[in-house]
């Protein structure tokens, strides 16, 4: 049995192509922007073999390897080895059980493509027929807005909305009405005596609100095509003010996607800017953050850039 303290030398990191790696200098003499490079470096090695690491401690305790170097159990060897916890292991292990009928997945953890944490927040709703498309929204979308994306499947899942040929539940992009809440906000006194005194007199309060609706609908409706008429194209990011304020009427503030309760804080083109050039309001819609990385998942190209995701400026 080898002894566990001969451990070898870590091997050099081969960084991406997008990485540069730092000259050699004493951090005394570096300038902040040379601090900050080196720290980015290191720190993305760092992250990128402690995945890979990860990756190979179900096959470790598989072949019960550590008994065979010294170490106590896998615990001790993740810890020695790479400064694991022992709720990190767990997770690896776990999610190696879990994923073992997902070829994908299983291959994104085996091979420290993304971190676990990432990967234990889809593997709850992951099937062999929508894992492809799991993984790929773990490649591309940040944690908040994956953790966004998981929560709103489970929430159509709930009200049993179907699913879609991929076995994923409908999208909340597109048009899809939701099944309605019980009311979540209290009526005012005097409001609810005039629909008291309504219903005593055989006046239907429930018409009396829909044709309310209606007509608010019909309205929004009404301004916006008076606006989409006025529309030209435009090479500028700017929404007019007229535009916002009907947005704002029609969704508030808050994020237009049924399940969300964020704030708004981008105007999302459901039709790619960059393609319509213009703001025809039929097809602009207040997002949070995190929805409005989720509705770009589907855009490679976005991604490829996706530096330019930080901001949230309107595309």
């Amino acid at each position: 049995m080898e002894n566990s303290n001969s451990i070898k030398p870590i091997p050099q990191f081969a960084p991406e192509k997008s990485a540069r790696k730092p000259t050699p200098s004493t951090p005394e003499k570096l300038s902040d922007k040379e601090l900050y490079s080196k720290c980015q470096y290191y720190g993305t090695a760092a992250r990128a073999w402690r995945q890979k690491f990860i990756g190979l401690l179900p096959e470790v305790n598989k072949r019960r390897l550590y008994e065979k170097k010294g170490f106590r159990d896998v615990f001790e060897f993740a810890f020695k080895l790479c400064g694991l916890s022992k709720e990190q292991v767990n997770l690896a292990l776990n999610l190696r059980k879990r994923v073992e009928d997902k070829p994908v997945l299983k291959g994104m953890l085996e091979n420290g493509e993304v971190s676990i944490s990432k990967l234990a927040r889809v593997v709850s709703i992951a099937t062999p027929e929508n894992e492809e498309e799991l993984a790929e929204k773990v490649r591309v979308l940040p944690k908040s807005a994956l953790e966004t994306f998981v929560r709103d499947e489970k929430y159509l899942q709930k009200k049993a909305c179907g699913k879609n040929e991929n076995g994923l539940l409908k999208p909340l992009f597109g048009g899809q009405s939701l099944p309605g809440h019980d009311l979540d906000f209290e009526i005012a006194d005097d409001i609810k005596e005039q629909f008291n005194e309504l219903n005593s007199k055989g006046i239907d309060v429930n018409e009396l609100l829909r044709e309310m609706l209606k007509k608010r609908q019909e309205r929004i409706a009404e301004t916006k095509e008076e606006i989409a008429k006025t529309i030209q194209p435009t090479t500028s990011g700017y929404i007019s003010t007229k535009i916002q304020n009907i947005l704002k009427e029609e969704h508030g503030k808050k994020c237009s996607i049924t399940t969300c309760k964020k704030p708004a804080m981008v105007i999302h083109h459901t039709q790619r800017f960059s393609l319509s050039r213009n703001h025809d309001p039929h097809f602009l819609a207040p997002l949070c953050r995190e929805h409005h990385v989720i509705a770009h998942s589907v855009d490679i190209k976005y991604h490829q850039n996706k530096n330019r995701i930080a901001p949230f400026i309107n595309l």
